[in-house]
């Protein structure tokens, strides 16, 4: 739901997504495992409705390392300072999130568990080191194509 352009339709998406029941999980641990965690925001919201189901706890496990640069690549990740890994640690994202407890894959555990060796991915979004020198101020919008004709064509 982080593709969502405006944060108030990302919250909605949550709200109708997830509808957890309290009569099934009051005084329940509770594991959410989910693909990446970028602002953070849904997941967030996810552990409030979790929390008003009386959930005794809640543990999140994330199977890729946490994404604290910006995809100069095309991804539609937000800038840096949206990011909830780019200047936070660990226990403050385990305290912004509301959780009892935060783990991610770890950056070798992710290329380790690939079939190719590690310098056939891009993991610049993870840490920072990215596959080819980019320009001063360069952004993802360069890569991409537009559609919008030139003024010479």
């Amino acid at each position: 739901s982080f593709i969502r352009p405006e944060q108030e339709l990302r919250d909605l998406t949550v709200k109708l997504k997830f509808n957890p029941v309290k009569g099934v999980l009051a005084d329940r641990e509770v594991v959410i495992v989910d693909d990446s965690i970028v602002r953070g925001t849904t997941m967030r919201n996810l552990v409030r409705l979790l929390r008003q189901a009386d959930v005794a706890k809640v543990h999140v496990r994330v199977s890729s390392p946490p994404i604290r640069h910006h995809c100069q690549f095309g991804l539609d990740f937000p800038t840096e300072e949206e990011l909830i890994a780019n200047r936070r640690t660990k226990e403050q994202i385990e305290a912004y999130l509301g959780v009892d407890s935060l783990i991610y894959l770890s950056l070798e555990g992710m290329l380790a568990s690939m079939d190719l060796p590690p310098d056939h991915f891009c993991t610049a979004c993870f840490s920072g080191e990215y596959p080819i020198t980019l320009l001063e101020g360069s952004r993802k919008d360069v890569f991409e194509h537009t559609g919008q004709k030139s003024n010479s064509s």
